[in-house]
């Protein structure tokens, strides 16, 4: 058994916001996608179609925000024979057919576009006129797009707000062709019937475990916070129950557990029963939040509960006057135990 190393993070994140063109690359070569990713195929599939390319340093960040004019074009070039503007702006011919065809764009060009924004847009090239939710359900109910939420499709699990990055881009476009977008279409001047949107299916409420007497204070006010916040309602897939020692997420056994220690009479550990399950990683980021601390390093966060799976090394998240810790299991590949504690 090798000793336990520390690396230490601070609990900050770093947003960047700009797309590149190079020459392509092809996607089983980019650093950054693993044939293990979500976007591993599609990302090859763009790469093949002449859509997307790489970046000098051999990445693809395919979590990289897209602005409205990247957006557009992609858009534009799957479907028509158009080049990127010479003498003036590149962006000024896929506008120039936007405005034709009456797309809903903002004209922001270098601005982050929205989940929602897309969903106007390509609803739009579908040939209906819908804005806000009606758009996302036309999408959803029709193929053309998917929520972020796993097993769920519903106008909440797609995530409006979300900015869109360069792998879900790509993805929106494969999805249209090969959901029955054939071509573009002009959408119409006024708005299109909202009696002719698909239904989409009923979001399973999860199974609610009652608080059962005799649970000690501070299990049930964070039992509490957790349904407040809606946190439970995010993991259909778990069973909750409080009881005495804490709460615990189950799916038949247990996989993970928010631990009430009673010397300190808070709830301020985590345990991870299966941290390769599925929603695992995201239950201990909102029970860190609802225990009060930060944790906005969300991605090395889950990064760090993988990891864990094949190494000993204690990772520490450090910041705002807290400290998270992350420590392996010994033996038990499936463990890990997070402890939260404020300075």
């Amino acid at each position: 058994m090798k000793k336990f190393k520390k690396t230490i993070l601070a609990l900050t994140l770093v947003v960047t916001t700009a797309f590149s063109a190079i020459p392509a690359i092809a996607a089983v070569n980019f650093a950054d996608v693993k044939k293990n990713d979500w976007f591993y195929d599609v990302v090859g599939w763009a790469v093949d179609e002449g859509m997307v390319s790489g970046y000098p340093d051999g990445t693809f960040k395919p979590g990289k925000s897209v602005s409205e004019a990247e957006f557009l074009k992609l858009l534009v070039t799957a479907y028509e024979p158009i080049e990127p503007g010479q003498g003036g702006n590149w962006a000024d011919p896929y506008y120039e057919f936007a405005k034709k065809m009456n797309y809903p764009v903002s004209g922001n060009r270098n601005a982050a576009i929205s989940r929602g924004a897309v969903a106007e847009i390509v609803s739009g090239a579908a040939g209906v006129n819908y804005k806000g939710d009606n758009a996302i359900v036309y999408l959803l109910g029709n193929g053309l797009a998917k929520g972020k939420v796993a097993g769920e499709i519903s106008v909440g699990g797609y995530k409006a707000k979300d900015l869109l990055n360069r792998s879900e881009s790509v993805q929106f476009i494969k999805n249209a062709k090969e959901n029955g977008l054939d071509e573009l279409n002009k959408r119409p001047a006024s708005g299109s019937p909202t009696n002719q949107l698909p239904k989409l299916p009923e979001v399973a409420k999860p199974p609610v475990g009652e608080v059962p007497p005799g649970t000690p204070q501070a299990v049930a006010d964070f039992y509490n916070k957790l349904i407040t916040d809606g946190v439970v309602a995010k993991y259909p897939q778990f069973e909750a129950k409080a009881g005495k020692n804490g709460v615990t997420m189950f799916q038949g056994d247990p996989v993970a557990s928010a631990v009430h220690d009673s010397t300190a009479n808070k709830v301020n550990q985590i345990i991870l029963w299966k941290n390769d399950a599925k929603g695992a990683a995201d239950f201990a980021i909102d029970a860190i939040k609802a225990m009060g601390a930060p944790m906005t390093k969300e991605a090395e966060f889950k990064k760090a509960i993988e990891n864990s799976r094949t190494s000993t090394d204690v990772v520490e998240f450090r910041g705002s006057g807290w400290t998270i810790t992350i420590t392996p299991h010994q033996t038990l590949t499936d463990t890990t135990y997070i402890v939260v504690k404020k300075s």
